[in-house]
């Protein structure tokens, strides 16, 4: 089977979810289609079993923090081994109390990758089977990739290293 262009791998989407699809994008290096929040799994799912798709990899799931706008942008980075083709999918959540279905029962890597943005970011993946922080210890407060995250221990790292 041929590797569908991006084109068309966005038809396809728009005519499976309507509306849920925001913007489509050709981007610099990797094309992304920027679905609503509530889309995420199903469009997963679509990637996946499509059989002219055939997303079969989540390479990754990290966020964006865009405080100016109060949003956190979501990115899923699927592969498709068969075609040998990348595809983002974006969706935007708030920066506070951003909630998404969890992708963990279609890609076991999400597993891993949601958690880290659960504790990193603050968004939380309903449905997860096993959602509490990976990186940051028990008890740890807030969320130390958001940009307004303030950390009374962090040194700066110096501009000059000193001379030997």
């Amino acid at each position: 089977m041929a590797r569908l262009p991006f084109d068309q791998i966005a038809a396809k989407m728009k005519d499976a979810f309507g509306d849920a699809v925001v913007e489509v994008n050709e981007g610099n290096k990797v094309p992304f289609v920027l679905v609503e929040a509530d889309a995420v799994a199903r469009a997963a799912h679509f990637l996946r079993d499509e059989p002219e798709l055939s997303f079969d990899y989540l390479m990754y799931v990290t966020a964006v923090d865009l405080p100016e706008e109060d949003k956190l942008t979501l990115v899923y980075h699927y592969f498709s081994y068969r075609n040998q083709q990348s595809l983002m999918v974006k969706a935007d959540v708030p920066r506070r109390g951003g909630s998404v279905r969890s992708v963990a029962h279609l890609y076991a890597a999400a597993e891993w990758l949601e958690r880290e943005v659960y504790d990193l970011f603050g968004v939380t993946f309903e449905g997860h089977p096993n959602l509490k922080r990976i990186l940051t210890p028990e008890g740890f407060q807030g969320h130390p990739l958001l940009k307004d995250f303030a950390n009374e221990d962090y040194v700066p790292f110096p501009d000059k290293m000193p001379a030997k």
